[in-house]
């Protein structure tokens, strides 16, 4: 029976805690690429100094130093929409309010501390944690059929 029980606990461990940790690094690398995607340009906003490239030297009153813009790369935007994809699975069948489950995804991807998330949802922060956790793993039940977490892992 022991050794049964140590076969069961393997699978369970290869089967969904990695998976979990799988979905968690998922969308923590999302929300850390998301900063360096380029944001969309007003509408006013004239395109045409884009164009021009000025070049100062140090001793010019007006000299300064351009900085340098990251940018994120074809994979790194690849498993951000992979990101985006799996946070449209969070539906009814998972909890009563969607739209605040994907808000709590994605705020913690975004590195908030337990606590500034039990004070923007009014709970304590043991039962958002909780939450956070069901959440995760009902989802991961969901997606079992329909995605393979090792093209997570190949994309990176």
């Amino acid at each position: 029976m022991d050794n049964i029980q140590a076969i069961n606990l393997k699978k369970y461990i290869e089967r969904d805690i990695l998976t979990l940790s799988y979905l968690s690094n998922l969308f923590d690398d999302a929300a850390r690429t998301e900063r360096f995607i380029a944001k969309p340009k007003h509408p006013g906003a004239p395109s045409m100094y884009d164009l021009l490239v000025t070049s100062y030297e140090k001793k010019d009153i007006g000299y300064y130093k351009r900085e340098l813009k990251f940018r994120a790369t074809p994979q790194q935007i690849s498993r951000w929409e992979l990101a985006i994809e799996v946070l449209m699975y969070v539906d009814n069948s998972i909890t009563d309010n969607p739209i605040e489950a994907r808000e709590l995804i994605w705020m913690r991807a975004k590195k908030y501390k337990w606590t500034e998330l039990a004070r923007h949802f009014g709970s304590h922060r043991v039962t958002i944690k909780n939450r956070y956790m069901t959440i995760l793993s009902k989802l991961v039940d969901v997606l079992k059929g329909k995605i393979k977490f090792d093209i997570i892992d190949r994309n990176h």
